[in-house]
C-alpha cells in the first residue's frame, strides 16, 4: 500500500507541474538564425485543436534590404490573415516572440485560437518557456504592473511587507530562487529613472520575496522592451 501510495503522489506532483506551465512564449533554441520574428523560414503548421486536422500555415513576411523580417500572416481557407499583436510579445529591441495561452496534449494555443505542435516547434529550433522561465532568464530589470507587487519577507501573503513596489522607479531583478509563482528579487528603490541619465540615483536596495507570475499564470511585471 505504501509504494502504491508514493507512486500516486509522484504521479499528481507531476501532474500539477505539467498543469502549471500552461502560458508562455516561444522563444529561440541554438541553431535558430531568423531575425526579427521567432518565426521559421520554412513557417508552421497551424491546427483547429490539438492532434485535430490542419487548419492553416503560419508564414513569415518578405525579407528588407537588411534581410530582417517583421511581419507575418497565417493562411487559412485560402485567405491571408495578419498575426500580429496580441500573437507576438516584444522581447527584444524590434524582436518579437509568439506567446501561447494553453498547453495541452504537446501542444500550445496561440492568442488567436489555432494550435501549434510543439515537436515541430523543436524540430525547427524554437522552444516553450513559461513566463517565470522568460523573466528570470532575461537579463533586464523588471517594473510590477499595475497595481503593484508586495516585496515580502518570505513566499507567502502572510508574510512581512518590507515595500510596495510601483512604477518604474523600484527596479526588480529576478533571482533563480522560486516557490510556485513566487521568485526572490533584488530590488533596488531609484530617485529618478536610470535613463535620467543622472548620478547618484539610487536611494535603497533590498531582496525579499514577490508573486512575480500571477494566479492565471501571466507575468506580474514589465520591462521596457527598447531600452531608454
Amino acid at each position: 500500500m505504501r509504494s502504491i501510495f508514493i507512486i500516486s503522489s509522484f504521479l499528481l506532483t507531476n501532474y500539477l507541474n505539467a498543469q502549471e506551465v500552461t502560458k508562455g512564449l516561444i522563444l529561440p533554441d541554438e541553431g535558430f538564425d531568423v531575425c526579427c520574428y521567432y518565426i521559421p523560414t520554412s513557417g508552421l503548421t497551424i491546427y483547429n485543436q490539438p492532434n485535430g486536422a490542419t487548419a492553416g500555415k503560419l508564414t513569415l513576411g518578405t525579407p528588407d534590404n537588411n534581410k530582417e523580417v517583421y511581419s507575418a500572416s497565417i493562411q487559412v481557407n485560402g485567405k491571408n490573415e495578419n498575426f500580429g499583436y496580441p500573437n507576438l510579445q516584444m522581447v527584444g529591441y524590434e524582436i518579437m516572440a509568439m506567446t501561447f495561452k494553453d498547453a495541452r496534449s504537446n501542444f500550445v494555443q496561440l492568442q488567436n485560437g489555432y494550435w501549434l505542435d510543439i515537436d515541430e516547434l523543436t524540430s525547427k529550433q524554437l522552444k516553450v518557456a513559461s513566463w517565470m522561465d522568460y523573466t528570470i532568464e532575461k537579463d533586464t530589470e523588471w517594473y510590477a504592473n499595475d497595481p503593484g507587487l508586495n516585496l515580502r519577507e518570505s513566499p507567502s501573503t502572510d508574510s512581512k511587507i518590507l515595500a510596495t513596489l510601483k512604477g518604474d522607479l523600484w527596479g526588480i531583478r529576478p533571482t533563480d530562487q522560486t516557490n510556485g509563482n513566487w521568485c526572490k528579487v533584488e530590488v533596488i528603490q531609484y530617485r529618478k529613472h536610470p535613463c535620467s541619465g543622472e548620478d547618484n540615483l539610487i536611494i535603497s536596495t533590498l531582496v525579499g520575496w514577490v508573486k512575480l507570475i500571477s494566479d492565471e499564470q501571466t507575468s506580474n511585471v514589465w520591462n521596457y522592451g527598447k531600452g531608454c
